[in-house]
């Protein structure tokens, strides 16, 4: 019997005392973490700078390795080019030997000695042209070996070009490689800083707007809006509504391809006319006015006991400030396509939490971020199928 009412007590204590999402984080914990982000974004841009220094001496180390490659293909062709020409310097002074051999022979001859002799004025004169003969032979036949030698050599530089450009063209391989690496690297680079530059510039205006209103760096963020705007002061529902009393959807939450790339969608998109109202999904509290993608608003909700953010990006203009109570009726934006946006629509997100309060970043990196809390809209508003229209919220 005490058993059982100790059961009863538990289950009254569990229904009597309401379920609340207690934010404990303080202002000077919103400080540290800006302070850290802000040291994270220092090395992040160490990084930057120190990839993109290796990137550009790579790059250069290609650029001299192709104009070596360049200069050592021209050394072959000059090299094949006098070996050609040395080929036809042979063939000439082999005609030209042939030409006074056949002279000598000639002139060796009985017939034609004796003729040549008739017609000589000396035989000095005779004999000097025969020796004439056979040193102009001589010195072809010389100069051909010669010739021969110089191809022979040319040859061997040829094949010690063709290594050396081998040899170039595998460098150059291995820095364009090289090149691609520290590329991918640097987009990353470039992506985690854009993410850091944003997270650090939301929490140093989360930051203003607390203290503006009086929050205290030792107060939680909860305790400082109970005090300034009073208990329970994030308005409470028990559903949540369609943003736009008419849409399209255009594009599915989850993994995608945009553009021929695969991307990480973390909304539910809905096509409209530019200026159609928007409005808050359920009642809430502005907790964010700025730019996540495009003119964008954060909403604050408790809904049945749990904390929700509401996220609208690509808007034309935003009608709400941050800080203002709102209900699910409140028009808090009117569409458009600002940011990076292919036709106009909303893009609606879904996340447990509070973003730019509980956690700033929008991709998940080294800390809590809007990825690891969002969710699929759809899991708690009813949408048509991808492509097809509603009429009413």
């Amino acid at each position: 019997m005490k058993k059982l009412l100790s059961y009863i007590l538990v289950l009254l204590v569990l229904f009597v005392i309401p379920i609340t999402t207690i934010n404990a984080k303080t202002i000077g914990d919103i400080q540290k973490e800006l302070d850290a982000a802000q040291k994270k974004l220092n090395d992040t841009n160490t990084k930057k700078a120190m990839n993109s220094q290796n990137l550009s001496q790579t790059q250069k180390k290609i650029s001299e390795i192709k104009a070596s490659i360049k200069k050592t293909e021209d050394s072959i062709d000059a090299k094949t080019k006098e070996s050609e020409q040395l080929e036809k310097d042979i063939q000439k002074k082999n005609a030209e030997t042939k030409e006074l051999m056949r002279y000598y022979q000639i002139s060796s001859s009985g017939s034609a000695m004796l003729e040549y002799i008739m017609g000589a004025e000396s035989i000095t004169d005779l004999i000097y042209r025969l020796s004439i003969t056979e040193q102009i032979s001589s010195y072809n036949k010389k100069t051909v070996e010669k010739m021969n030698a110089m191809i022979k050599e040319n040859e061997v530089i040829k094949k010690d070009l063709a290594a050396k450009k081998e040899e170039l063209v595998k460098l150059q391989e291995e820095q364009n490689t090289q090149a691609l690496v520290l590329s991918k690297k640097q987009s990353e680079l470039d992506a985690e800083g854009e993410s850091d530059e944003k997270a650090v510039a939301g929490m140093q205006k989360e930051l203003k707007y607390y203290r503006s209103i009086g929050c205290k760096d030792s107060e939680s963020i909860d305790a400082c809006f109970d005090r300034i705007y009073g208990s329970n002061y994030l308005p409470s529902g028990t559903a949540f509504k369609r943003p736009t009393t008419t849409g399209r959807i255009s594009s599915e939450f989850g993994n995608r391809t945009l553009n021929g790339a695969p991307n990480k969608h973390f909304a539910i998109d809905i096509a409209m006319p530019t200026g159609t109202p928007v409005y808050s999904v359920a009642p809430g509290i502005v907790g964010y006015t700025g730019e996540v993608c495009g003119i964008s608003l954060v909403i604050w909700h408790n809904v049945n006991g749990k904390t929700y953010s509401s996220i609208y990006c690509h808007l034309s203009k935003q009608l709400v400030k941050k800080g203002q109570v709102v209900t699910e009726n409140t028009m808090i934006a009117k569409s458009g396509c600002t940011g990076q946006c292919y036709g106009a629509h909303l893009h609606l997100g879904m996340a447990t939490g509070k973003y730019k309060s509980d956690y700033y970043r929008y991709y998940a990196g080294n800390g809590d971020s809007l990825e690891n809390h969002t969710f699929n809209p759809r899991n708690v508003i009813v949408f048509p199928a991808k492509g097809q229209s509603y009429y009413n919220r």
